[in-house]
């Protein structure tokens, strides 16, 4: 079973998207997309502009980056790929702006009519790419619903244990709508942190979990999950029993994080951000970077794809959950 990865992309600057061409001649069924599908504070925008916005103004501005987005030509022709699943989670830039954190945005009368079309927006952006045709995404003449639920967490059996490839679990996060910023720092929150743990404790302990996270677990910089002690902890107490990989994006660029020891068997995270934009969006080196995790009965190989760069490879011995 091959997982394809990566985040952070956006059709305004980048016309042109050659990841997208190489992620579908990977032989990838899936594809997980890791928040920052678009820009809406960057990228032709700023933070404050959004900031000042009314929810119908934020719903064009919002709809309008994901309809780019959709239509863009190598992207639309990988929605269109029957075989290919799509499984998008969103960060701070197709949220809201950049740092933002919704448990906090909730609590503000000056933001929070921003949710409802953000929610709205991304609703109908994961709606469109389950049904391979970039065409079922609203026209500006649509109007937008109100009252969609978040995200939320999600859960997906990629295959069970009397498949070929063993039992594969994708853990789809919501790391925007629940966080907090200050004090006791949340990434999920107490009812999120709940049904991953409950998902991940009742599944056989030879069952790959991955979890997609929009932010990186082991950064010592930036928004990363080690600003929460107490969620960072019950990840790792999870990986003691489990056998758990992370994918994460957030930082335009790709790496391996060193394996956390975590009991009798290792916490692994790999990284893949910035799929089409310079490092920092518009300004520095072109970014081409995904990721692609082929799962057999035996192994987990990683593989890292960077432009200019030859691919980086990292196996992980299934039965053991050691790196090879």
């Amino acid at each position: 079973m091959k997982i394809a990865f990566t985040s952070c992309f956006s059709a305004q600057s980048f016309k042109q998207q050659p990841v997208w061409t190489q992620v579908g001649a990977s032989g990838a069924t899936h594809l997980v997309l890791l928040g920052d599908s678009a820009y809406y504070d960057a990228d032709g925008s700023d933070m404050g502009a959004v900031k000042a916005m009314g929810a119908h103004d934020f719903a064009l501005h919002a709809f309008g980056r994901l309809r780019d987005q959709l239509n863009q030509k190598e992207f639309a022709k990988l929605v269109r790929n029957t075989s290919l699943r799509i499984h998008p989670i969103w960060d701070d830039h197709d949220f809201l702006w950049n740092g933002a954190c919704g448990a906090q945005i909730e609590g503000q009368p000056s933001y929070r009519h921003l949710l409802d079309p953000t929610r709205a927006a991304f609703r109908a952006y994961r709606d469109a790419l389950d049904s391979h045709d970039p065409k079922t995404f609203p026209k500006p003449a649509d109007g937008w619903n109100l009252g969609v639920a978040e995200p939320g967490y999600r859960t997906l059996m990629l295959s069970n244990a009397n498949d070929p490839d063993g039992a594969v679990m994708l853990h789809l996060t919501d790391g925007r709508s629940y966080k907090t910023k200050g004090g006791e720092d949340a990434v999920l929150g107490k009812a999120q942190m709940k049904k991953l743990t409950k998902a991940i404790e009742a599944s056989d302990e030879k069952t790959v979990h991955l979890i997609a996270s929009g932010l990186t677990f082991e950064a010592r910089h930036g928004e990363t999950w080690m600003d929460c002690v107490a969620e960072h902890a019950a990840i790792l107490k999870l990986a003691a029993t489990r056998r758990i990989l992370i994918l994460s994006g957030d930082v335009h660029e790709n790496r391996f994080a060193v394996p956390w020891p975590t009991g009798p068997w290792s916490l692994f995270e790999v990284t893949s951000s910035g799929a089409a934009l310079r490092t920092a969006v518009t300004i520095g080196a072109l970014q081409c970077n995904w990721g692609l995790v082929d799962i057999t009965k035996d192994q987990v190989s990683i593989e890292l794809s960077q432009l200019h760069m030859d691919t980086r490879r990292r196996v992980i011995d299934r039965k053991k959950w050691k790196m090879l």
